[in-house]
């Protein structure tokens, strides 16, 4: 299934020159002080100067709209200098706290608060990670277990559940689940139109419990079951296989630690396996670390490509390019296949490629969810996405809330998907194939004498 978040809380970067300072103040459980020490390390490296008044009353607005309730007090004055505006907004909070007792704890009433302040900022890397999702994140990113369930995306298209990816050697690889599958039911509770958090806390569990699936499939009569036992689920980094007449196919899951090794690794499997063309395949791909792009573009592109731009807190600018020599020829022919889930350094890796002429991109725009961010704990177990600088595409061009838009517009359809087809990598096989052809009628073109050459 796919993580317990959204863009709004994916990272493209840790910066070494952003030095956190220590951690928020730890409180025995979460009350105001909780929201105030978000507060103080969000304006302490946000990329922006922010106003604390204006936060804290953001903070309220989310404890209004969700739980309709108010202070007596109404909205924090805008010229409330820091300490005041922090001891209005405490006696606020408690003044709710009391309000809600027996229905709401402190820590939701603080949780909320906290991702309301942070959601005022519309920022696609500045974001509340409950501590649920910032362990898991943090288990992801050292390349462990990351939780309990079977080892699939699902996406939503239609108000109906499709496989999209099986991660192989996961319990339903084991079990026979294959892409395009059509997700009817889970354990018995109907798919069709629930909320997308709803049906992957269906698939999650235990490690050891049964989950049935109840699936159509291409080519089959009618619905089926599957029974799937829940293990630890690894993400897997990199996929890649030959395609067959030629082409290579990757792809890559997120940019975590040691994603730009095993890339490199598999392109020079698969130019022992005679690849002449290839799909590198980013749908889906959320971002990560700027280190793990600089190393995946540096085996794309042509030597000191530049791959993104970065504006910091103290207004530096900086380019970033390659380094190393590409390992994929650069005469090779390549498509990039994205969709509206790849974000961040995806997206950046996605843009450098088409600025560069490098790859023909295809599928539907991106995300538009690009900045560099860098995470931090909170107490209770709980975690801060804040925005340290913006970021531009290797030319400059502003992605965020815009995205990458493809050369080549294709949609994976449900009609596509209905009838056990990958519309896009079709599409983008098409266009290599017809590349490979072309160069093949090149060669076979020419004259007899400058063969003998």
């Amino acid at each position: 299934m796919p993580r317990v978040r959204t863009l709004s809380v994916v990272l493209i970067a840790t910066i070494a020159a952003v030095l956190l300072a220590p951690g928020v103040p730890r409180a025995e459980a979460a009350d105001a002080s909780f929201v105030l020490g978000a507060l103080d390390t969000l304006q302490a490296h946000y990329v922006d100067p922010l106003s604390s008044p204006r936060m804290l009353n953001a903070a309220l607005d989310r404890l209004r709209e969700q739980f309709r309730v108010s202070p007596f007090g109404g909205a924090i004055p805008a010229d409330a200098d820091v300490g005041e505006a922090a001891e209005l907004f405490s006696q606020r909070f408690d003044e709710i706290v009391s309000l809600e007792q027996g229905q709401y704890s402190a820590t939701d009433l603080a949780y909320a608060a906290v991702s309301g302040m942070l959601l005022s900022l519309r920022d696609s890397h500045t974001g509340f990670i409950p501590p649920a999702a910032y362990q898991e994140e943090r288990r992801r990113e050292t390349g462990q277990a990351a939780f309990d369930g079977i080892g699939i995306q699902l996406l939503a298209r239609d108000g109906q559940y499709y496989v999209t990816e099986v991660y192989p050697g996961n319990p339903a690889d084991q079990a026979g689940v294959r892409p395009f599958d059509r997700v009817l039911a889970v354990n018995g509770h109907a798919t069709r139109g629930l909320p997308e958090d709803a049906v992957t806390a269906l698939v999650r569990g235990p490690a050891g419990t049964p989950v049935a699936l109840t699936v159509v499939r291409a080519g089959q009569a009618g619905p089926f079951v599957l029974r799937v036992v829940r293990a630890p689920v690894r993400v897997p980094v990199v996929t890649s296989r030959m395609l067959g007449n030629g082409i290579g196919y990757a792809k890559i899951f997120e940019f975590v630690t040691g994603t730009g090794t095993v890339f490199r690794d598999d392109v020079f499997d698969l130019r022992r396996s005679g690849m002449q063309a290839m799909v590198l395949d980013l749908r889906g791909n959320p971002g990560g670390l700027v280190s793990e792009l600089s190393n995946v573009a540096a085996a794309l592109l042509p030597q000191s490509s530049p791959f993104m731009q970065i504006r910091t807190r103290a207004g530096r600018e900086v380019t970033l390019q390659t380094s190393d020599p590409p390992v994929v020829p650069p005469a090779m022919p390549v498509v990039v296949l994205v969709d509206e889930d790849t974000g961040s350094a995806a997206e950046l890796l996605a843009a450098a490629l088409q600025e560069e002429s490098r790859a023909l991109v295809a599928g539907v725009r991106t995300a538009g969810a690009v900045e560099v961010g860098v995470t931090v704990g909170l107490p209770e177990g709980a975690g801060m996405a804040i925005t340290v600088a913006r970021v531009s595409s290797g030319n400059g061009a502003r992605l965020e809330g815009h995205g990458v838009l493809p050369d080549d517009p294709e949609a994976l359809t449900t009609i596509a998907m209905n009838a056990g087809r990958d519309s896009q990598l079709g599409a983008a096989l098409q266009v290599l194939r017809a590349k490979l052809g072309a160069a093949a009628g090149m060669s076979l073109g020419r004259p007899r004498l400058a063969e003998a050459a």
